[in-house]
């Protein structure tokens, strides 16, 4: 099953317009804040809105629609209505998403003594936030994925792991050279495993079917 799609990942990254609205305490405190780096508040969300109004449009629930379509979602001081709209569609899109977050650690708990042990090795810990530096199918039914662990709690600085017995390799966009691993999800499969990936820069959705996995570190 695939919990981190590229819809939830959109819908994630618009649920801001409406964390905003629920948060907000003195709009002009936050236009001066943002002032003093010579950034425009209001300029920034009409453009910011200009750019999602279709996405808005088409992941929020109709009674939000009117409030898009006028800018008033943008507003500084939303009214009493659209606040609560948004308070009730945020706790609903929080307890959705961390059922996400606990059924995939669950399935992975599940499927342990079946996977292969470097598999299990390799995400004991999420890959969330490492840089892809390259990915690489080979002939011989491998995929090579060279990765930058930098910004992440990984003890090493670069990674390189190898799939073997490679029998299924796709992505909704083609990913590579600076690309963001954003969540993972590894899963039992006849003959092997399926590891999906969602990745940013572009947004895609990856997924490989492999029967193992080799691992090399360097610091």
């Amino acid at each position: 099953m695939k919990y981190f799609t590229k819809q939830w990942f959109e819908e994630n990254q618009l649920s801001n317009y409406l964390f905003f609205l629920v948060t907000m305490v003195d709009w002009e405190e936050e236009k001066a804040y943002y002032r003093e780096y010579g950034i425009d508040l209001e300029q920034e969300r009409k453009m910011e809105l200009q750019r999602d109004r279709e996405k808005l449009l088409r992941f929020l629930p109709e009674e939000f629609h009117p409030f898009v379509l006028d800018g008033s979602i943008i507003a500084g001081s939303p009214n009493d209505n659209l606040r609560n709209l948004a308070k009730i569609w945020l706790e609903h899109f929080d307890a959705l998403s961390n059922e996400k977050f606990e059924r995939c650690a669950a399935d992975f708990i599940s499927a342990k003594s079946k996977l292969p042990k470097a598999v299990n090795d390799l995400f004991v810990d999420s890959f969330h936030d490492t840089i892809i530096q390259t990915i690489e199918r080979n002939a011989d039914h491998t995929c090579t994925i060279k990765l930058n662990l930098e910004n992440t709690y990984h003890e090493n600085d670069m990674l390189i792991i190898t799939f073997t017995g490679v029998s299924e390799f796709t992505s909704t966009a083609s990913v590579g050279n600076g690309s963001w691993w954003l969540y993972e999800e590894v899963s039992i499969v006849e003959g092997g495993f399926r590891l999906n990936v969602l990745f940013d820069s572009p947004l895609a959705e990856f997924t490989i079917v492999a029967k193992d996995v080799v691992i090399e570190s360097k610091q």
